[in-house]
């Protein structure tokens, strides 16, 4: 009960706070109101201090560079994320919030993203809003508003750290949690929650570099950061073993299919001769011995020549596939070394290692002796 408490007074006091900041977005009010208007209780939102935010005054209605179309749009966002932080939607919330005074820069929304971050523990984030509030606000911030949100900063520089970040090469990308910052050099420290965070810096031409810190709250590190510049062999390497592999998979390929067709080359000469055989027995009995003599002895011939036939493009193909086959087998570039193909043989070397391959169907051997 006593946390739904504090949720809801805190809940009116952020809704109160939109309240007094509308006439300043809108510029539509020219006399400030005494008190604040009632407001109607939300379900959650816990910010940090309890008192509403000043009215506007004449001054702010009369310096308003936007259009009436921003101005109504930023009004619209404000009290969209009012309802938002009611409802506990912390997160659209802040969009909300920040879409408002990235329109109109009002810096009483800077409050509302303080005491949103605060909520959703993007503490950073937060003690960036409201020192910028106190900044901009300057002398017409109430005092009791002041002092909270002083107080607010006290809690926030225990949850937060600075990184001094410098990296060896310029216009490196860094990123942070995945997250893009900037460009190298960074210049200031980066402030950044308290805990544990992941570092990359990438750069076309270098290997990206990833390291993790952890920062405590308070803290104040230095990091510095080398990129290596890629290697320009990379690439060479990893085309030379792919060349190497489809070599070996192609032989073995070779010698399968040579011994398929070999053994297909087999079969169908075995049975071809069955029904040769067969045939010879035909034309040597006694026609009235079987039926249809005429019929079967055509058909067995017609298998006798089908198989033979057979026989012979399976031979013929064994053949071709075996020479490919003993080609690659003892091609020199199957041992994984690369030969100097432009290097020639001095004068005095008086012989050529023997080498043998296979061309437009002929075997060949080549060399000097």
């Amino acid at each position: 009960m006593q946390t739904m408490k504090k949720k809801w007074l805190a809940s009116g006091v952020l809704t109160f706070c939109g309240c007094w900041l509308a006439p300043a977005l809108v510029g539509a009010q020219t006399t400030p109101a005494a008190s604040a208007p009632a407001s109607k209780p939300a379900s959650s939102s816990p910010p940090a201090s309890s008192s509403p935010l000043p009215s506007a005054t004449p001054a702010d209605a009369a310096t308003a560079g936007p259009s009436q179309d921003v101005v109504t749009e930023a009004k619209q966002r404000f009290d969209r994320g009012l309802e938002l932080y009611a409802e506990g939607e912390y997160p659209l919330a802040l969009i909300e919030f920040t879409r408002a005074y990235e329109l109109v820069p009002n810096y009483r929304v800077l409050y509302n993203i303080g005491q949103v971050g605060i909520q959703l523990g993007q503490y950073a984030k937060a003690r960036r809003a409201l020192e910028e509030y106190l900044t901009q606000g300057g002398g017409t911030i109430a005092p009791d508003r002041r002092a909270a949100v002083d107080k607010d900063l006290e809690m926030l520089e225990r949850r937060t750290a600075f990184l001094e970040l410098t990296v060896n090469v310029p216009d490196a990308e860094v990123l942070v949690d995945e997250v893009p910052i900037g460009k190298t050099p960074l210049g200031p420290a980066l402030l950044m929650d308290a805990g544990v965070h992941r570092i990359a810096i990438r750069r076309p031409g270098y290997l990206q570099r990833n390291h993790q810190v952890t920062l405590a709250g308070g803290d104040r590190q230095a990091l510095s950061l080398t990129l290596d510049k890629q290697p320009e062999s990379k690439s060479t390497i990893v085309v030379r073993d792919r060349v190497v592999e489809n070599d070996s998979t192609l032989m073995i390929a070779g010698w399968v299919a040579t011994g398929a067709l070999t053994a297909g080359a087999i079969v169908t000469g075995l049975l071809g001769s069955g029904e040769a055989k067969e045939l010879d027995d035909l034309k040597a009995s006694n026609p009235t011995d079987y039926d249809n003599f005429s019929d079967r002895l055509e058909s067995t011939k017609s298998n006798a020549s089908a198989l033979f036939l057979a026989s012979d493009l399976f031979s013929g193909a064994a053949v071709i596939v075996g020479g490919l086959s003993l080609w690659l087998t003892l091609s020199p570039s199957d041992s994984g070394e690369t030969p100097a193909a432009t290097e020639k043989p001095s004068p005095g070397e008086p012989s050529r290692p023997l080498q043998v391959g296979y061309d437009q169907g002929q075997l060949k051997l080549r060399g000097s002796f």
